[in-house]
This record gives structure tokens, C-alpha cells and sequence, in this order.
């Protein structure tokens, strides 16, 4: 046994060479982050988003009183006009409580105007040392707590007037109903949903607009739409709502287009479709050079003055430039300064970075 040592060590040493030699060298791979390639308007034509048709008006209508529903006029699928009556609630308590304040009305100003005439003779007989002038303080108390309740009752019947007319429900806009909640003879509360309306002929699309690209979504001015369900029918649209915040999951940002109608297409909210730009400005504020917030970093620790890490795309290296900066506007801050249109810039993991280090683009932004 003790002879055989050796021979094992050098086994032992012979198989950990081999090992080593077989091992292949281990590389870094280079960080993927996340870029823009500032100043190319152009990236919008070439990129397309896609978004599900909505209703730019849409409303659940009710009642503000409540009672029984006498009168469902409409059914779902039925177009309605602004203005018609949709829905009615029985309004014989309304009626009666309106007829009921009248009558109150009526005989409290019958009470001021007795109180009046009242007050009328007897502040000639206190001026004359008749009466004395508590007798007259006591009447003009008396007369101004009947005018004190017309006035209360005159609020009160202008309230159940409002109370009547709200048990008849209009159509606020031209539209279609696309669901009902309750039928005929069936008892409603006040602000319960009666049936839901969308005004069809203006139709919205919302699609989600990555953070590289939203400084961008201002200088859109017409947009190509186009849907699944009518592929051949190219829509024009107009960016009419561009979300402030993005999302905490996805990083992009909501941007509303409304779109024209057309005979061709009859557009349905949930429909899927998808939109690239179609017109984009490149004069003027359109050629301002615009970077997210976050692709911005002190050139060195404590300073004011800022820098931004720009990738080489032929090699994927980055290195710190320093650069101007200028107001801040939709979608980031203006750069006055120290970049040129075409340059790629990170936009995100900026502080964790080195010169001279090797990145690489996500597939899409780099294809872009």
C-alpha cells in the first residue's frame, strides 16, 4: 500500500492537468442596456405599436333619484340621438312632493304679505308715539321670519322640481348602447347603473410608447392606423393624450390616438390594431435633441456638471461625454451641447457603468 502512494499522486496530478486543459476560459459576456439613439426621428416611421380600439366617450348612465324603473326605451345594439329620452322612473311621488311645496309656498307668502301689511300700519302709529317701538320690533321679527320661510320653502321646491326632471334619463351624446343593467318595473337606487353608452364615431387607441422613444411621441404629427379585423384600410390618427408616468413593469408610456372614421372600417372598441407614424416634424423644436432623466449622470461624483455614456455601435464600448444641458420639456431634458443626431446613448443604468466597458443593445433597439 505505502508503495502505491506515489503513483496515485501522480495519477491524481495527471488528471487535474488534463481537467485544467480541457476548461475553456470563461468570458464576460458584455451588459446588455437599455439605449436610444437620440435625435432620429426617422425610428418612429420604422417602428409600429400596437394598441385595442376604444370608445372616446363612453358612459354608464343612472339615475341621481331613485324609484322604479316605468320605462326602458332602448335595448343593447340600439343607436340613440343627444337628447332622447332613454329611460323614465315613476315620478308620481316627485309629482305629489312638488305639488305639496307649492301649497307651502302659496301660504307662506300669503303669511309675509299679511305680516307686511301689518308692518305698514303700525310703524306709522310707533313714529306717532301710538305704539311704542317694541311693538314694532316685535312686528318687523315677525315679518322677517315669514320672509325667512318662503325663502325656505322656495329652495326646497326648486329642489323637487330638479328631483322630477331627473327622473327622466336623456342621452348626453350621440351613441350606442352596448349593455343594460335593469329592466322595466324594477326598483332602482339614485346613481345605479341603468345602461352603458359609447359614442362609436370617435374611436381610440392606446399603445405603449417605450421610455427611448417618448421624447419623440411630441414631434408625431399624423399617424397610420390600421386593424386586424380591416387590414387593407389604412386610418388616420392624431396623438391626443401622452402619459406622464411609465410603467413600473414594462418601462413604457401610455400614449392615447384618437382616429378618424371611415365607411370602410367599421371600428369596434376591443379591436386590435396597430399604428406607426406617418408624418413626423424635423424642423424647428423637432430637431432639439431630447434624453429621459435618467440617462444623465454628474460627470464626476459631486458635480454639477453632466455627462452621458455614449456607445460606440461598431464596437459596443461606451465612454463618459460631457454635455450641455437646457430646459426641461415633455419626455426629458433638453441637451444644448455635446452630442450630435445618430448617436446611441444608455438611458438606463447609467451610474453603474465604466469607461471603456463593452455593452450590447437589445435586439430590437439595435434592428431599430
Amino acid at each position: 500500500m505505502a508503495r502505491s502512494l506515489p503513483a496515485l499522486m501522480i495519477c491524481a496530478a495527471a488528471l487535474l492537468a488534463a481537467c485544467d486543459e480541457e476548461t475553456p476560459e470563461v468570458v464576460d459576456e458584455p451588459r446588455l442596456v437599455v439605449a436610444m439613439q437620440v435625435g432620429a426621428e426617422d425610428v418612429l416611421g420604422s417602428r409600429s405599436f400596437t394598441g385595442l380600439a376604444q370608445a372616446a366617450t363612453d358612459a354608464a348612465l343612472s339615475f341621481r333619484v331613485g324609484g322604479r324603473l316605468l320605462d326602458r326605451a332602448v335595448s343593447v345594439g340600439q343607436s340613440v340621438s343627444e337628447g332622447q329620452v332613454i329611460a323614465r322612473l315613476d315620478d308620481s311621488p316627485y309629482r305629489a312632493e312638488v305639488a305639496r311645496l307649492e301649497s307651502d309656498l302659496n301660504a307662506a307668502m300669503a303669511e309675509l304679505n299679511a305680516l307686511e301689511e301689518q308692518y305698514k300700519r303700525v310703524e306709522p302709529l310707533v313714529d306717532s308715539g301710538t305704539y311704542s317701538k317694541a311693538r314694532l320690533d316685535e312686528v318687523t321679527g315677525e315679518r322677517d321670519s315669514a320672509a325667512a320661510r318662503v325663502e325656505s320653502v322656495r329652495s326646497a321646491l326648486k329642489r323637487a322640481q330638479i328631483d322630477l326632471g331627473d327622473t327622466v334619463l336623456k342621452a348626453p351624446f350621440d351613441g350606442r348602447v352596448v349593455a343594460v343593467y335593469r329592466e322595466n318595473f324594477e326598483e332602482v337606487r339614485p346613481q345605479e347603473r341603468i345602461l352603458r353608452l359609447l359614442d362609436l364615431d370617435n374611436i381610440e387607441i392606446v399603445i405603449d410608447i417605450p421610455e427611448t422613444l417618448i421624447s419623440l411621441a411630441p414631434l408625431v404629427d399624423t399617424l397610420a392606423v390600421t386593424f386586424d379585423a380591416f387590414p387593407d384600410v389604412e386610418l388616420e390618427g392624431r396623438i391626443t393624450e401622452i402619459g406622464a408616468e411609465a410603467s413600473q413593469t414594462t418601462r413604457t408610456y401610455p400614449v392615447t390616438v384618437t382616429v378618424e372614421g371611415s365607411d370602410d372600417a367599421a371600428i369596434l372598441p376591443g379591436m386590435a390594431g396597430t399604428v406607426r407614424a406617418k408624418t413626423v416634424r424635423t424642423d424647428g423644436v423637432g430637431r432639439q435633441i431630447v434624453l429621459p432623466p435618467a440617462a444623465l449622470r454628474p460627470r464626476v461624483p459631486g458635480s454639477d456638471e453632466m455627462a452621458v455614456w455614449v456607445v460606440d455601435p461598431a464596437t459596443g464600448i461606451v465612454s463618459l461625454r460631457p454635455v450641455a444641458t437646457g430646459r426641461i420639456v415633455r419626455g426629458g431634458v433638453v441637451i444644448r451641447e455635446g452630442l450630435t443626431v445618430g448617436e446611441w446613448v444608455v438611458t438606463a443604468g447609467a451610474n453603474s457603468l465604466v469607461e471603456g466597458q463593452k455593452v450590447r443593445l437589445p435586439k430590437d433597439e439595435a434592428a431599430s
